[in-house]
């Protein structure tokens, strides 16, 4: 239920998945190494905050595998969100040519299907 919210909540926030697909190859470069240093002390700092909301709502996670899984969220919903955002020539060549359909995602559920992998993995790992 965790990595359905977490779909969802993030699919309510296109500006905030945007931001995040371009965090590491965008936004942190060309900046000081101060200006680094800061926006990464805030990133674990929100990464914290995600992870306790993962235990609130999955105590079985330590401490350690929530925050594997908000990290893991975070990286994940940059990837899943620069992959389901073609371009206009994209979506012509998908319309062109049927068999590239399959590489057409949708946000949400793919993100949501991750997630839940990941959440089963760490769930997994720590009962086992």
């Amino acid at each position: 239920m965790a990595s359905v919210r977490t779909a969802i909540s993030l699919a309510d926030r296109p500006v905030l998945c945007d931001l995040t697909s371009s965090q590491a190859a965008v936004l942190e470069r060309n900046v000081s190494p101060d200006v680094a240093a800061e926006f990464k002390r805030t990133a674990v700092a929100n990464v914290g905050k995600l992870a306790a909301l993962v235990r609130a709502h999955v105590p079985e996670l330590n401490e350690n595998d929530a925050l594997r899984f908000a990290a893991y969220c975070v990286m994940t919903t940059g990837a899943i969100w620069t992959h389901t955002q073609p371009s206009a020539a994209m979506l012509a060549a998908y319309e062109g040519d049927p068999s590239l359909a399959a590489m057409r995602i949708e946000f949400k559920t793919s993100l949501r299907e991750v997630l839940e992998v990941v959440l089963s993995g760490l769930l997994a790992r720590a009962s086992g």
